[in-house]
């Protein structure tokens, strides 16, 4: 049967001569991705330090934009990073862990690095059972893990349930995003979702060093990332001393100088 999506193989030209069957790895290198390095590459050339007014400062927004759409986001609600460690790691920054609602519920399906940010987090760790994740989420619970499509299995979790059962106790939720995106439907506002990461190098058909992270909007103004960077400042170039004062906007989970090397992977 004709499939609307058979003209895009031209695109990849590996496809050509191999049989890809690892993209849930690595995709396969997209053809226009070589013209963009020379892109990137003339541009530092001829443009030098102009570069960075003329593009290169916002990328972590305006890439964000073009992966919002893939995930349901909307304009200027996703950052982007260099892997979703760093995003974990930003996230669960913006928490207190050392009050009564300590608990950080996950499963063993998280992928390890997912893990292993949780456990160096100071969170009370809940591992959930198999099949047993929204009944571990209690009224101690803070935030809520969970991998959308798990990495081992290719389960495809209930996010919406989850989500109704975090917000029914007061807790939040970051969804990993990085089996699904690009393969799986995916609305993070329809779904209701507070957090979600993932990358460009499996479904979205993107190269390494390209992580994404959505915050809900309504979240942005209660929340102070500790880990944080000058980008993340609300006049950063007025280099100012001491305590960050946050961007009013997404940019306020940025960290340090971005990297706009990735944009030519997206």
């Amino acid at each position: 049967m004709p499939d609307d999506l058979l003209h895009w193989r031209a695109e990849f030209p590996t496809l050509a001569t191999t049989l890809h069957m690892i993209s849930h790895s690595l995709g396969a290198m997209p053809r226009r991705t070589e013209a963009r390095l020379a892109e990137f590459s003339r541009q530092w050339t001829t443009r030098s330090i102009r570069a960075w007014e003329e593009g290169w400062w916002r990328m972590p927004i305006s890439v964000g934009n073009l992966v919002g759409r893939i995930i349901g986001a909307g304009e200027g609600e996703v950052t982007m990073h260099q892997n979703v460690s760093l995003c974990q790691s930003l996230v669960l920054s913006c928490f207190d862990w050392r009050g009564p609602r300590d608990g950080l519920v996950t499963e063993d399906a998280d992928f390890p690095s997912n893990q292993y940010v949780h456990h160096a987090s100071g969170a009370r760790v809940v591992v959930a059972p198999p099949g047993g994740l929204i009944e571990a989420i209690d009224e101690r619970t803070q935030l809520v893990s969970v991998s959308h499509v798990t990495f081992r299995t290719s389960e495809i979790r209930d996010l919406g349930a989850i989500v109704r059962r975090a917000h029914e106790v007061g807790a939040l939720v970051i969804a990993d995003l990085y089996q699904s995106a690009g393969a799986v439907p995916v609305d993070v506002r329809a779904l209701g979702v507070d957090f979600a990461t993932g990358g460009s190098v499996k479904w979205l058909c993107g190269g390494p060093g390209a992580a994404y992270l959505y915050v809900r909007r309504d979240l942005w103004p209660s929340l102070r990332p500790r880990a944080t960077g000058w980008q993340a400042h609300a006049r950063p170039f007025e280099f100012e001393a001491g305590a960050v004062d946050y961007a009013d906007d997404a940019a306020r989970f940025l960290t340090g100088t971005p990297n706009p090397f990735f944009s030519r992977e997206v």
